[in-house]
């Protein structure tokens, strides 16, 4: 089953103040990927609040997702986990972004209690993490940070930084320790690309860290309602955790035609059975078991560690735009997928050709 309606209303209340309830799903970022919360998942329903005073741009998102494992597909056994996002954005200068996000996700059902929408994180201007700590909760927090400068006009950099967990003098050892959770985006855009106008060239490097994103088990409840997914799916980047990735991109326009490129070049390292190497954010982290002595494993993770994979998407698109306003494109091409590691070696060709619009974001480069 998969979900991709969307709908909302909207009430501006003045030039500062927006606010929107509705069904679907949001993307924070400026690259092709995002590692804060991406559209990748299916929809779901939220409340988003925008104030725009001065330099500063905030948005607190209220979330409700799903968890359909142990479901068998039934609507009535799905568990439901609440989410509270804030995401602030400043710019410090006409040519420098700087942005602070943080989320916390949270289950609805604890053991025999309800929780709900814990009213403690509805406050749209706190720091969440003070607000979990306080509580005395595990609730699963995240924190990032980002950076957007545009650089002589038609060139912009950006980055973000997502940090689940860590510990510096760990990171300083070297030693591969398990919490060591982050994950690193560095990215370019260059309009008119080498003086060739209307055309776009895009490059970013993607890194996220084993185990960033998942969450341990506990014995009486489903180890997947508080991890970052939704519908079975990553709330942040398709592949998880633990793969380094770069994108690369042309794009050409030319009057109501269109040519696009782009590549995605992935190194994943993937799970192998139910004890985890990080990857798959469904797998508790806490499963990180060694198959022969039983014992836990607490260093020696590498990012890419496990069975070690390459994904290559390459897409070849041309386009031709039928209404602007809705971004209806007449569009054929390409595509060819590479899968490799030790059990497989698969190179699929794919042609297509259809109406495109701007109301959805489908996903199959990973």
């Amino acid at each position: 089953m998969c979900i991709r309606d969307r709908g909302n209303i909207t009430f501006t209340a003045d030039d500062n103040f927006t606010f929107q309830l509705g069904y679907g799903k949001k993307f924070i970022g400026d690259g092709y990927r995002s590692l804060f919360l991406s559209d990748y998942a299916n929809s779901y329903p939220y409340l988003k609040v925008t104030a725009n005073i001065w330099k500063l741009k905030y948005m607190a998102l209220y979330t409700n997702y799903i968890d359909i494992n142990g479901s068998n597909g039934k609507s009535d056994n799905y568990f439901y986990k609440f989410s509270s996002v804030h995401y602030l954005s400043y710019n410090a200068t006409k040519w420098l972004n700087i942005g602070f996000f943080e989320s916390v996700i949270w289950q609805a059902q604890e053991d025999e209690y309800y929780r709900g929408y814990d009213i403690n994180y509805l406050n749209p201007v706190i720091f969440l993490r003070p607000t979990e700590y306080a509580q005395g909760s595990s609730d699963n927090a995240l924190l990032g940070g980002s950076l957007k400068a545009r650089v002589k006009k038609k060139t912009i950099l950006y980055s973000q930084v997502l940090l689940d967990e860590f510990l510096l003098k760990e990171l300083k050892d070297g030693n591969g320790w398990w919490a060591n959770k982050y994950g690193i985006q560095v990215g370019l855009k260059s309009y008119d690309f080498m003086w060739v106008k209307n055309l776009t060239f895009q490059a970013e490097y993607n890194m996220v860290r084993p185990f960033t994103y998942s969450y341990y088990h506990k014995p009486t409840n489903i180890s997947t309602l508080q991890n970052y997914a939704h519908f079975n799916s990553p709330l942040a980047h398709p592949l998880g955790a633990n793969f380094n990735e770069i994108v690369l991109g042309l794009t050409y326009t030319k009057k109501r035609w269109v040519i696009e490129a782009m590549s995605t070049i992935a190194k994943i390292g993937l799970d192998t059975n139910s004890n985890s190497v990080g990857q798959d954010v469904y797998i508790p982290y806490n499963n990180r078991i060694d198959p022969v002595t039983g014992e836990r494993i607490d260093y020696g993770y590498e990012t890419g560690g496990g069975l070690s994979t390459d994904i290559i998407n390459s897409t070849l698109k041309i386009s031709y735009l039928i209404n602007a306003k809705s971004q209806m494109l007449l569009q054929f091409g390409v595509t060819n997928r590479m899968y490799k590691n030790k059990y497989a070696n698969d190179s699929n060709n794919m042609f297509f050709i259809g109406l495109r619009t701007a109301i959805t974001n489908r996903y199959s480069d990973f």
